[in-house]
């Protein structure tokens, strides 16, 4: 059934309660009103009843007529790095689910914040979809003053979809092999190490920010537009490294261009299992995951939610998503940390957590 087409038949069905409604109080021939009785009364009116039902349930918006046209998700950072990676692999399996092309755009820029108010400037339809983190949705709100969006007011959340931990790293040429003595050489200098990250509030500078306060280093942050910009200045030895996540970090750590000095997580990864914990390496406090999810504009319609969210969960039973994010790095949210209510509590917790850690 077309959107015309729902047009005209509720252009119908308004006429036809506008007569209703008038026949009541019609006035005859000769001037004089009467009203509607007896069962024709009745029936106009049980008519008019069923054909409102009728016509509700083909009203535009239901889920039912949900996706007509391609659907937009919007990856807030440039192509290349590990938001863009996950960000591709739910787009084809959200088409999948939907039966519609499902797209990715990059809008990098500001740590993300670029292309996190543009998803809230877009149409409440369902047809823009933001992709975000701990960074964009979390973090940004104490490290970033000019915050063009409130993540806690400004979105409707659909529910995680990967979770991936950030790793130090350095270049394979740095006189650090080990995370202690990564340490020892930061306090040593004394402008810091230069460390390259994603913009403010990014999830690599919202690492980079937690690990040196923990050391009590002052470092010189280094902000690129994009995760390629940073190996690439890394790998001539412009800066010493950065804090990423491991999900973009690992293949240049498996081709032995970048070293790993610590994972920020509670075990080894199985695609980097000889890079250390930063608690086996004498720093336990050093602990920071970035969940990532998917969110709509406040306003879109609990039907066009609902099936978002319904497409999403039946994507990540996928085991092709499941391949394809573990061989990046990340992982899968547990099941009872799906959708969107679980999101956004998370959301919500994880603001005062970082506002707390990073201050206003």
């Amino acid at each position: 059934m077309t959107a015309d087409w729902q047009c005209c038949a509720m252009t119908d069905l308004q006429r036809f309660f506008s007569v209703a409604h008038t026949l009541e109080e019609d006035i005859d021939m000769h001037g004089k009103p009467h009203r509607l009785t007896g069962p024709f009364r009745r029936n106009v009116l049980r008519l008019g009843a069923v054909l409102g039902i009728w016509g509700a349930s083909f009203s535009p918006g239901q889920a039912e007529t949900f996706p007509e046209k391609p659907i937009t998700i919007i990856v807030p950072f440039n192509a290349g790095g590990a938001a863009d990676a996950t960000g591709r692999i739910l787009a084809e399996a959200l088409s999948r689910q939907l039966g519609v092309n499902v797209l990715v755009e990059n809008i990098g820029g500001a740590g993300g914040a670029i292309g996190t108010t543009r998803v809230k400037a877009a149409e409440p339809d369902g047809y823009t979809i933001g992709l975000g983190h701990i960074g964009t949705l979390a973090a940004a709100v104490p490290m970033n003053p000019k915050l063009q969006y409130d993540p806690r007011s400004d979105f409707r959340y659909l529910g995680l979809v990967s979770s991936s931990p950030n790793v130090l790293y350095v270049s394979k040429n740095h006189p650090s092999k080990t995370l202690q003595e990564f340490i020892a050489y930061s306090k040593a200098h004394k402008t810091g190490p230069a460390m390259g990250h994603g913009g403010q509030g990014a999830a690599s500078h919202v690492a980079c920010v937690m690990f040196f306060k923990q050391i009590g280093v002052t470092p010189n942050l280094v902000a690129y537009k994009g995760f390629g910009q940073t190996i690439t200045d890394i790998l001539s030895e412009r800066i010493d490294g950065g804090c990423d996540l491991l999900a973009s970090v690992a293949p240049h750590a498996k081709s032995g261009d970048l070293r790993v000095l610590a994972v920020a997580a509670d075990k080894r990864s199985p695609i980097l299992p000889n890079a250390m914990t930063a608690a086996e390496g004498g720093l336990p406090e050093f602990k920071t995951e970035t969940w990532t999810g998917l969110f709509v504009p406040k306003d879109a319609p609990d039907a066009v939610v609902e099936r978002l969210e319904q497409a999403i969960a039946a994507a990540l039973e996928d085991a092709g998503v499941h391949d394809r994010l573990n061989a990046i790095g990340a992982s899968l949210p547990e099941v009872g940390q799906r959708g969107g209510v679980y999101m956004q509590q998370l959301v919500g917790t994880e603001i005062d957590k970082w506002t707390s850690i990073l201050g206003n």
